[in-house]
Order: C-alpha cells, then sequence, then structure tokens
C-alpha cells in the first residue's frame, strides 16, 4: 500500500480518536450547562469534572497528531485548510482554549467562590458546544464541493459561503449531536455506584441518540441538497451505504442496552456506531482531501518524507499507546475510587 494512502490512513484514525475521547469531554460539557437546577445538579457536575478533569488535555493531543501528520505528508491540503477555513477552525480552537481554562477555574473556584464557579460553567458549557460545532462545519465544507479554490488557492466563493451552507451547519449540528450522545452514555459507567445519577444519564443517553438518529435522517436530505459527490457514495447504492446501516444498527442497539441498563455494552456499540459512520464518510470522501480538487495523491509530500512520518506513526504508537492506556486506567480507577469514598 502506497505511503501517501497509508499516512491519509494514519490521519483518519487520529481525528476518530479525538470524536471518541475529546468528542465525549465536549458532550459532558454540554450536561454540565444543563445541569443548572435540579435536586441532583451539583452531583452531575461534580460527576462530570472528576470524569474529564484529569484527562481532557491528554484528549486534545489526538488534535495535534492530526495537525502534525497533515501538515507534514499533505502541506498542500493543509495550506487550502488554513487559508479557505481558517474562520472556523479559529472559532474551533477558541473554544478548545477557552473550554480548557474555565473547566480548570471552575474546578479551583468550587470551594472559595460560588458565584464565579457558576460564571466559569456557563463559559465552559457554551465553548463545548462552539468546538465541535465549528469542526464540524469545516468538515462539511471540504467533503460537499462548496469550496472551490481559485489560482492562487483562495476560496472562490469567499472565506465564509463554503462553510455556511445546508450540509456544512448539518454536519457541525450533528457533530454537537454526536458528542452529546457518546458522553451521556460513557457517565453512565462513570456513574456507577450511584443509581440515581446513572439513572439521570441512562434518560439523557436515550434521548441524545434518539435525537441523533433524527437529525441523521435530515442529514440524508442536505447530503442530496447540498453535497452531490457524497450523496452518490454514501446513500441508497453507494459504496458506503452498508456502513451506514451498520450505524444505524448499531445506534438502535445502544439505546436497547441502554433501555435495559447493559452499560458497557451500550458503550460498545456507541463506539461502533461513532466509528461507522466515520469509516463511510472516509471511505466515500477517498481519495479527495478537499472534495474535488485535491486528492491524497495531488497533496503528498515528496517520498522522503512520507516514509519518516510513517516511521514516526509507528513510534507513536510504540511510545504513546502504552501510556496513554496507563494514564486513562490510572485517572479512572483513582476517580471512581474518591466518588465511592464520598
Amino acid at each position: 500500500m502506497p505511503f501517501d494512502v497509508i499516512l491519509a490512513g494514519a490521519l483518519g484514525v487520529s481525528i476518530l480518536l479525538f470524536a471518541l475521547a475529546g468528542g465525549a469531554d465536549f458532550g459532558a460539557g454540554f450536561w454540565s450547562f444543563l445541569a443548572r437546577r435540579g435536586e441532583r445538579a451539583k452531583e452531575q457536575q461534580q460527576l462530570i469534572e472528576q470524569s474529564i478533569g484529569p484527562l481532557w488535555e491528554a484528549n486534545e493531543l489526538w488534535i495535534v497528531v492530526s495537525a502534525v501528520i497533515l501538515w507534514s505528508a499533505f502541506s498542500p491540503a493543509f495550506s487550502a485548510y488554513g487559508t479557505a477555513l481558517f474562520i472556523p477552525f479559529v472559532l474551533a480552537i477558541m473554544g478548545v482554549l477557552l473550554r480548557g481554562a474555565f473547566l480548570a477555574f471552575r474546578i479551583e473556584a468550587q470551594e472559595e467562590a460560588p458565584g464565579a464557579y457558576r460564571f466559569f460553567g456557563e463559559v465552559f458549557g457554551t465553548m463545548s458546544i462552539v468546538t465541535p460545532f465549528f469542526l464540524g462545519a469545516a468538515a462539511g465544507a471540504i467533503a460537499s464541493g462548496r469550496l472551490r479554490l481559485n489560482s492562487n488557492e483562495l476560496p472562490i466563493d469567499g472565506f465564509v459561503q463554503p462553510w455556511v451552507g445546508p450540509f456544512p451547519i448539518m454536519v457541525g449540528i450533528l457533530g454537537v449531536a454526536t458528542c452529546v450522545y457518546l458522553s451521556a452514555i460513557y457517565l453512565t459507567i462513570d456513574a456507577t455506584g450511584n443509581e440515581l445519577l446513572q439513572e439521570d444519564f441512562r434518560l439523557r443517553g436515550i434521548l441524545a441518540g434518539m435525537a441523533l438518529g433524527a437529525l441523521g435522517v435530515v442529514a440524508i436530505f442536505a447530503t442530496r441538497a447540498d453535497a452531490p459527490y457524497m450523496w452518490e457514495q454514501l446513500y441508497p447504492g453507494g459504496p458506503g451505504s452498508i456502513l451506514m446501516a451498520v450505524a444505524a444498527l448499531c445506534l438502535f442497539a445502544s439505546l436497547a442496552l441502554l433501555y435495559f441498563r447493559r452499560y458497557e455494552f451500550a458503550r460498545a456499540a456507541a463506539i461502533a456506531q461513532v466509528s461507522a459512520v466515520f469509516c463511510a464518510w472516509a471511505f466515500a470522501q477517498y481519495p479527495y482531501l478537499l472534495v474535488p480538487d485535491i486528492t491524497i495523491q495531488d497533496a503528498a509530500s515528496p517520498r522522503s518524507v512520507l516514509v519518516a512520518m510513517s516511521i514516526l506513526i509507528i513510534v507513536y504508537v510504540v511510545v504513546l499507546g502504552p501510556a496513554l492506556w496507563w494514564l486513562f486506567r490510572l485517572f479512572k480507577s483513582h476517580a471512581s475510587s474518591k466518588r465511592e469514598e464520598s
């Protein structure tokens, strides 16, 4: 297999891992934003803070990995994204930075300044919605064919129009909904030992999954109207249609498993659902990095760079893989023991 395809696959895997890990953190911010009233609101907020507090920075690692691969192995695509889509990307990065900062402020202010604690929580929750929306809108612009470049590699239709159409906006909304759905299911497991909190997030997971399914139906019409290439690849008769069917079955399975309180299996089904959708998207967009102007082969760096990057990816896996596994195991078990003690 050519090195450019291997590195494009590695880029896709890093983005998927960010969606599965970091995306759930963003969804937790949404649930924290909603947990302002009710008899268990404070418990819900504390659960969310304990669940994501030690790990959110590690989950953001995948953004760095994705950017390094794109910049080094596919620099023309990196340049096109950074120039034409700088508005949604800047807004998304702003959300990442402010969300992390205000989460840290919120945790520190919990005991000392209740008013500041609430204000910091509002910013944390808002920024948790901003980032997945604008990242999704940028992805929608890349895949829809709305973003066309002139001879100077500048967007023909300006810096706003490519990402404000029906398909990019729909993908942004789906990005938020997916984060919310994943987070609710993950939190049912993090709430083990507290049946009332677990039931709260079980119900929220079911509602979020139903909303995600409804949005997926609406997305069919947006894709047909605004992203003809993706429509041909994803929907009836297209090569990605089987994966989309698998995703729909996994979504239904996760809801059924939540209903019967099989939380570990529900989490596995939710991860499978998001992975199937992502693989269907990647399969449909192949071989383009920017539909229809930039392919993987067109954007690939010289072979020597691709070989060096491939070796570096192996080092990432060998060194960072076990380290991340240990980090998650250590902090998740520590958070669980703290909840049991309280």
